[in-house]
């Protein structure tokens, strides 16, 4: 009989075979996200996966902010006009002061030559409803992008979707900045379902 082969390490962010180096990264980010994760979580917003640069994480803060700015705008964080400026961290911390936290379906990034996304959403989306349903507890779950549309039904029959913070039935769409329409409608997303709340 031959000697055992080795088996791969699978990631438990993203479900891949992985490197030590992939496990490192991995670690680091969510490092760095623990920093600013609130105590009681109003509101979890849930992306795609981060970025493929480690050092253009969220929660870095990130060298290449469009991602970054975009969301704190649509958050009314930090505006341009207020006076003096917030720095990135002031940013993470008002971010997190509000109860805000960014998660993703996939912990790690997920590189462009990996396939269809939607064939690994039914096991990406079991791993995200045990991190909400454990670990992250949150009041109410914000979805972005249009590729995070299928998370809207295994949510839902999870329970989960009461908490769904919806535009028009679909996942937020983050907007570009200075895209005031746009903006509106992210705004309005969120503030459905917080309005609600406070009413009952």
């Amino acid at each position: 009989m031959g000697s055992p082969s080795n088996s791969a390490i699978v990631c438990d962010g993203c479900g891949r075979p992985a490197s030590p180096n992939h496990i490192a990264e991995r670690l680091a980010r969510l490092e760095l996200a623990t920093r600013f994760r609130p105590i009681h979580m109003n509101v979890l917003f849930v992306a795609v996966a981060p970025m493929i640069r480690p050092e253009d994480d969220f929660y870095g803060p990130p060298n290449s902010k469009s991602y970054f700015d975009s969301l704190m705008d649509a958050l009314e964080i930090a505006a341009p006009e207020m006076e003096p400026p917030l720095c990135d961290a002031e940013k993470l911390i008002e971010f997190q002061r509000r109860g805000f936290y960014l998660s993703y379906l996939s912990e790690c990034p997920i590189p462009e030559e990996s396939g269809n996304l939607a064939a690994a959403i039914p096991t990406l989306g079991s791993s995200l409803l045990l991190r909400i349903r454990f670990n992250y507890k949150p009041k109410h779950i914000a979805l972005i992008g249009s590729r995070m549309a299928p998370l809207i039904e295994i949510l839902e029959k999870a329970g989960m979707g009461p908490q769904l913070l919806l535009q028009d039935s679909h996942p937020l769409t983050l907007p570009n900045l200075g895209d005031l329409s746009a903006r509106s409608g992210f705004r309005t997303g969120l503030r459905t379902g917080v309005s609600s709340d406070a009413t009952a």
